[in-house]
């Protein structure tokens, strides 16, 4: 059996080791899809805002909102939106006496609104010479022949705020002649400090989490609305080289995607940053017209400052999902971005190696959990392993600014760990439930357990051990085959067995076999750590009680009862299988096993019920009452054998609880 069970369990591994590879295989096939990075992108999102800390984010960063209150509050005072840029210039004359770092408007003014309005606005702009306009690309199926020279002017506008692009060059890129241009009004575009591009990069389930850091067209690299904000504020300029995993420009060295992205590291969601309404601007700058209004924003307020305008007002909102909202107004992304170059900090991204790595080893982690744990124990321990995984990305993400994958490794883990128990059900579980199945039928589940536990230690071919030899026979048997019909007596016989079997079973005994009326059991050979004597002393005792209470039923049915004699010997024997070829038999042999037949039959001449051996009642020790009997010679041996009627046994304080019962041997 144990060779038997090697095999499975070598089969079983091999099929384990190839199920963790085709679950691995399988995994990262899937890895890239839809669902599976959608999943990942979720849990990232989780983790972005366990580990966001609002008190990070760089306090210089003001920004200027048009919300709801503002875009209804003001309609009285300054029209309907889009306000007129009057408006937008008062704002830079309030503004730039504070001397700001930096002013960018998260807004693209594009068209005319009168020569006057425009003049002065462009005006505002060049003396304040610190100011960042937004403009947006988009792909365009089909363009007219007239619309495709305005896109070549508004091109040509763009450039002039662009840096040749040389070879190695990283950001989006689009077809010169199949994008369509948004740009500010010539005069604007030309009297600001720099240009920056707001069109989003969302990942494919529509949140952003990364931006482009530069826009690649007709050989220029056009700069993303946060870098050119950055560049006007600290004096940068040029293109981003990309090498290896960053992006290198001057100074700045940051982590960026296969892509050329970078990844933002956020701080906080829609208040991580200051955000002024824009009525309470208008307020200091007519302090008149708001005179309940007192805590005004003098300009010295902007001192160093790097303002960001924008809307988030509902009729206004060009809404972004992020890791914090569905619905978020562009200038939160921009005002992060902003931060992470101030910073020189982004997320890094694992590289397209590791998710597949982290795979492969998570599935062959799930199979050896399975190969060698315990199905309980296992499915406890891949829950947590699950969990680790997720708190060792999270912190990798809070204090390291690294993206580790988690839904990939883990559905690796699951998938693999569920396959592996499938194999497992399939082989070695399939050979236990047979042996378990075979087992049952001679000894207790508890020894069976013991016994599949210690399958390979255990010498089934045969060994010798000091074991305690059970023989039981009924006294009455022949009688009761004379006057009785066979199946009564079957039945009778069968639930005479059955309530025995229990009894040892109950103790930790093996029924070797049953000998007509007659039972062999042994006790000893799986319970190295128990006092087998012990054992089957308390066995037989309360098989007496079984009987007399089956006889009790028996009588009041109007059935035959019955008496046995019960014998018990201990002694080095030797158990293993016996046999070759198409008969074998697993069972206990040698001379302990005679005298134990011996000491059954010895019964009827006493007058008793249990007949030990003194070795036996060696092993009892104290816990014995036992009345001598005398010597008895087993056949083939000249030395004699003292022997005991086993009355009862004491337990600790001294007391007899089990006696033989009275009735079964009168």
């Amino acid at each position: 059996m144990a060779s038997a069970v090697n095999q499975t369990r070598r089969f079983f591994l091999k099929a384990a080791v190839a199920g963790a590879l085709a679950s691995a295989v399988l995994v990262i096939a899937v890895a890239h899809t839809r669902g599976i990075e959608w999943l990942e992108g979720g849990t990232y999102d989780a983790r972005v805002r366990l580990s966001a800390d609002p008190a990070k984010a760089d306090k210089r960063i003001v920004i200027i909102d048009v919300d709801d209150a503002s875009f209804n509050g003001l309609k009285d005072n300054i029209g309907r939106w889009p306000w007129t840029r009057a408006v937008w210039s008062a704002f830079l004359y309030h503004l730039t006496q504070g001397h700001p770092r930096v002013i960018a408007f998260d807004s693209i003014f594009g068209g005319t609104e009168s020569r006057a309005v425009d003049s002065d606005f462009a005006s505002r702009i060049q003396q304040a010479g610190n100011v960042v306009l937004a403009f947006s690309l988009s792909d365009s199926v089909e363009i007219s022949f007239s619309g495709e020279n305005l896109n070549l002017n508004k091109l040509k506008l763009l450039e002039r705020d662009s840096s040749a692009a040389p070879q190695g060059s990283d950001g989006e890129s689009y077809d010169m002649k199949q994008t369509a241009y948004n740009v500010p009004l010539d005069s604007l575009s030309n009297a600001a400090a720099g240009l920056g591009c707001v069109t989003s990069i969302p990942d494919g389930d529509g949140v952003t989490r990364r931006i482009a850091l530069q826009y690649l067209v007709n050989g220029r690299a056009l700069r993303a609305f946060p870098v050119r904000t950055v560049d006007v504020a600290e004096g940068l300029g040029g293109v981003f080289q990309h090498l290896g995993r960053r992006a290198v420009r001057g100074i700045q060295n940051l982590p960026v995607d296969s892509s050329g992205r970078m990844v933002l590291l956020w701080h906080g969601g829609s208040q991580a940053y200051e955000r002024i309404p824009a009525w309470k601007i208008i307020a200091s700058i007519y302090p008149n017209q708001f005179p309940d209004y007192k805590a005004y924003y003098r300009p010295e307020y902007f001192r160093d400052k790097i303002v960001l305008i924008g809307a988030s007002a509902a009729g206004s909102l060009e809404a972004r999902a992020t890791p914090f909202s569905e619905v978020a107004p562009g200038f939160i992304t921009h005002a992060a971005a902003i931060d992470n170059l101030l910073h020189g900090q982004a997320v890094t991204v694992a590289p397209p190696w590791a998710p597949d790595t982290f795979v492969l080893i998570m599935a062959l982690l799930g199979t050896s959990l399975v190969v060698f744990g315990s199905a309980s124990i296992s499915s406890v321990c891949v829950a947590l392993i699950a969990f680790a995984y997720w708190v060792v990305a999270y912190v990798a993400l809070a204090r390291f600014h690294f993206w580790l994958p988690v839904v990939a490794p883990l559905l690796g883990l699951v998938v693999s760990f569920g396959s592996a128990s499938i194999i497992r059900f399939a082989t070695t579980g399939r050979e236990l439930r047979r042996t378990r199945n075979t087992l049952d039928r001679y000894i207790s589940p508890a020894l069976v357990n013991y016994v599949l536990e210690n399958i390979d230690s255990i010498k089934l071919d045969g060994e010798r051990r000091e074991l305690t030899i059970f023989f039981s026979d009924v006294r009455n048997f022949t009688t009761l085959t004379e006057g009785s019909e066979p199946m009564e007596l079957i039945h009778l016989l069968d639930e005479y067995l059955q309530g025995m079997t229990e009894v040892i079973f109950k103790y930790d005994g093996i029924v070797d076999k049953f000998i007509g009326d007659g039972i062999l059991a042994y006790w000893g050979a799986f319970t190295p750590d128990k006092n087998h004597a012990l054992l089957a002393a308390q066995a037989s005792i309360e098989m007496l009680e079984k009987l007399e209470e089956l006889n009790r039923k028996w009588a009041s049915e109007g059935r035959k009862t019955l008496r046995i004699g019960i014998g018990i010997n201990t002694g080095d024997v030797v158990f293993g299988n016996v046999g070759r070829g198409r008969k074998m038999e697993f069972t206990v042999i040698g001379d302990p096993v005679n005298l134990a037949s011996r000491l059954e039959g010895l019964n009827k001449e006493f007058g008793t019920s249990i007949i030990v051996s003194e070795f036996t009642l060696d092993r009892l020790g104290e816990a014995a009452v036992a009345r001598p009997l005398g010597n008895v010679k087993v056949k083939g041996k000249t030395i004699e054998t003292s022997i005991f009627e086993l009355q009862s046994l004491r337990d600790q304080a001294g007391a007899t609880p089990q006696a033989v019962a009275q009735t079964v041997h009168q």
